[in-house]
């Protein structure tokens, strides 16, 4: 069945294998979809669980007025990307950290490690750990964001490391749903 919403909108089904509809001020014709039958595969079934997920965060997040003007920054008319759709977007994709900068970390305290981390919406906190080449906790903590550097986060140490050979820095960065996304350096000799 076909439907006429008005002169310069069409949209719907032609007989049983052509679909109409308009997408992008320009009308489109396909070959109706075929669904398949039976159950969807594990990886199917994993993704449409975490957009179903990622859909109830969105609601969420759409009746609260604040988080709603905070995803309202990220849309776009000219794109049709709504807040809504930000904040899908932002829940099924976690951040990344890109690097972790090592070069003003000489064992001592005080010293200065960067995080770079990048996420589709935002990065909200990042977390640093440091561990000797046994495993063992030196030192963990946040890193605060760089005022001066895009996504960039900034981890001053506290305790003096004796031997950095084998030191591990690990980084760890979340973003507003609770996506993390983590990064890893070894320290040479």
């Amino acid at each position: 069945m076909s439907k006429l919403f008005d002169q310069t909108n069409l949209g719907g089904v032609l007989g049983e294998s052509v679909t109409i509809r308009k997408l992008s001020n320009r009308v489109v014709v396909t070959n109706r979809p075929v669904r398949k039958r039976g159950e969807p595969s594990e990886k199917t079934a994993e993704y449409q669980k975490k957009f179903r997920e990622a859909t109830q965060y969105a609601n969420m997040q759409m009746e609260r007025e604040e988080s709603r003007a905070l995803y309202a920054r990220g849309a776009d008319k000219q794109r049709r990307i709504s807040p809504f759709i930000v904040a899908l977007r932002d829940y099924i994709k976690p951040p990344e950290v890109t690097s972790i900068d090592t070069s003003d970390f000489y064992g001592r305290a005080g010293d200065v490690i960067l995080v770079k981390a990048t996420d589709d919406f935002m990065v909200t906190k990042v977390k640093v750990t440091i561990r000797n080449q046994a495993g063992e906790l030196i030192e963990e903590g946040e890193a605060v964001a760089s005022s001066d550097l895009v996504n960039t986060w900034v981890f001053r140490t506290s305790v003096a490391i004796k031997s950095l050979a084998g030191t591990r820095i690990r980084a760890i960065a979340y973003d507003r749903p609770g996506n993390k996304g983590s990064g890893e350096a070894v320290m040479e000799g």
